[in-house]
């Protein structure tokens, strides 16, 4: 029995070790673009890496004011420090994007296709960072309220949401004219 149990057990450890060494040959299967890079970061014709580094700081933002937005749902279990920490990290992504955007600005010079829709972002962004700066007041109280960081966060959402769409549609466009000149 116990050299049968003992056979088992190589033979699971066997099967594991097999698992794991094929992990990354599956992940290496994908489909790389000739810079190699992969899926969603290949770097598309007229996409800037400041655009791309623009875009994921948005997205970095987004997923941090869905965050507390779901932390601060059940008010007995905010935790202030966490709180606090967040909504720093969820500012500096905000930051971020701003400065990648204002690179972007100087990329697309006076392109008047381009100069609309990165000032409509940037319309998005001072209005999410002012929440931003209510939602911190908020989580620098002794007692954090759900509520206000609730509506802070669906604010912030809301602009977030409008600013990557408008960012998107940038993003297009550009595309759009790299490929007619060439």
């Amino acid at each position: 029995m116990y050299y049968e149990q003992k056979r088992l057990l190589s033979l699971a450890v066997i099967i594991l070790t097999a698992v794991v060494a094929a992990g990354p040959t599956v992940a290496q299967a994908q489909r790389k673009s000739p810079g190699g890079l992969t899926g969603g970061d290949r770097l598309r014709p007229g996409s800037s890496y400041s655009n791309q580094r623009a875009s994921r700081s948005i997205r970095h933002a987004r997923d941090y004011s869905r965050d507390i937005y779901h932390y601060s749902r059940v008010p007995e279990t905010i935790q202030p420090s966490v709180a606090k920490a967040d909504a720093e990290t969820l500012g500096r992504n905000i930051t971020t994007a701003q400065q990648q955007l204002a690179t972007v600005r100087q990329e697309v010079g006076n392109d008047p296709a381009a100069t609309a829709p990165l000032k409509t972002i940037h319309q998005h962004l001072a209005s999410s960072e002012k929440q931003q700066k209510l939602l911190y007041e908020e989580c620098c109280k002794e007692s954090v309220d759900g509520l206000a960081c609730m509506k802070h966060c669906n604010q912030i959402l809301l602009d977030l949401d409008k600013a990557q769409a408008e960012h998107d549609a940038l993003i297009r466009l550009l595309e759009i004219k790299a490929q007619s000149t060439q």
